[in-house]
């Protein structure tokens, strides 16, 4: 279980921050996204240590941009881009952004959540996994391709990725100990 993590809405100081943290790549997709938040489309949670950030995810409830997603999955809100700093991995950090993250989509009134992982990363696929999240069943959000993600910038999706969904009511697995 993580200690002395806090998890709060991004504020300005946070992203700049987060090139120290995540790198320059990652603080740029996360202020990338800050029009979405103000214009009240998403939210950027950052996970924060005495020293400042450690990792960040934005949370998405706009409409998706792979046509696949909207046919399949119309109204599910999204997790993005769920990152935290080499140093501070396995420790509880990516399990409370991701369990934050679902807090606030309940509090918003959804019942389920989708995410993107790419196929290489197994890592997190067994984390999302462990959690609960699944395969939906057409076969058309399977193998992914390359996409812009929602916000200014376009970042890029390199690789092939697969939509995996949970269930916001679902219970939740005993944190390890």
């Amino acid at each position: 279980m993580s200690v002395g993590v806090q998890i709060r809405v991004a504020e300005n100081g946070d992203l700049d921050s987060l090139g120290d943290a995540l790198g320059s790549e990652h603080q740029a997709f996360f202020r990338d996204r800050v029009p979405l938040q103000m214009d009240g489309l998403g939210e950027i949670l950052v996970a924060v240590r005495e020293a400042g950030p450690v990792g960040a995810v934005f949370l998405y409830w706009g409409p998706a941009d792979e046509p696949e997603v909207r046919r399949h999955l119309a109204d599910v809100p999204m997790i993005f881009h769920l990152h935290v700093a080499p140093a501070h991995r396995h420790r509880g950090v990516g399990r409370s952004l991701l369990r934050r993250a679902e807090e606030v989509l309940r509090h918003r009134g959804h019942e389920r959540v989708l995410l993107g992982v790419d196929k290489s990363n197994k890592t997190a696929r067994a984390l999302y996994e462990w959690l609960g999240y699944t395969t939906p069943p057409e076969p058309a959000l399977s193998n992914l391709g390359s996409v812009s993600e929602p916000g200014d910038g376009g970042h890029p999706v390199g690789e092939a990725y697969d939509i995996l969904v949970a269930d916001l009511s679902r219970p939740m697995p005993a944190w390890p100990p």
